[in-house]
């Protein structure tokens, strides 16, 4: 199956790091700082809950840690949502050590537009967000 939005890249950080910033899922602010207003989070690991408020003021998205293996494989899902276009959101990254020590990152989702959002515009709006989580941990 397909993802319905999708970033791959390499970047120099190496992969324990990349999984380190990932799996402190509280921390998300220290990657998106423009992006995100606040961020709480509840528990650790697997089934811990981070709500997100956007710094704009638009809203807030509740997300879940499903999936945290092997400093390889990260899933999360969004729970509740009143800031994004989209039900029905998983998605997985996936990291692969390079031959230079840094790390391939595949991050993808899947997901339904709502409120009658164009599905190719919120594929491009997830592409970036991904991209630029991907570049604050490629700076970090």
């Amino acid at each position: 199956m397909a993802y319905d939005a999708l970033v791959e890249r390499n970047i120099s950080t190496s992969r324990s790091e990349v999984f380190a910033s990932l799996y402190d899922f509280g921390g998300i602010k220290k990657i998106l700082p423009d992006a995100i207003g606040s961020c709480e989070s509840i528990g650790e690991g697997v089934g811990a809950v981070r709500t997100i408020a956007l710094a704009d003021g638009s809203g807030t998205v509740v997300e879940r840690m499903d999936i945290a293996h092997d400093e390889s494989v990260f899933g999360y899902s969004i729970i509740e949502n009143d800031a994004l276009p989209v039900e029905n959101y998983v998605a997985i990254v996936t990291l692969a050590d390079t031959k230079d020590g840094g790390t391939h990152i595949s991050w993808g989702s899947n997901w339904s537009a709502t409120g009658g959002a164009p599905e190719e515009e919120v594929q491009g709006a997830l592409e970036g967000l991904y991209a630029a989580i991907i570049d604050g941990m490629a700076a970090a």
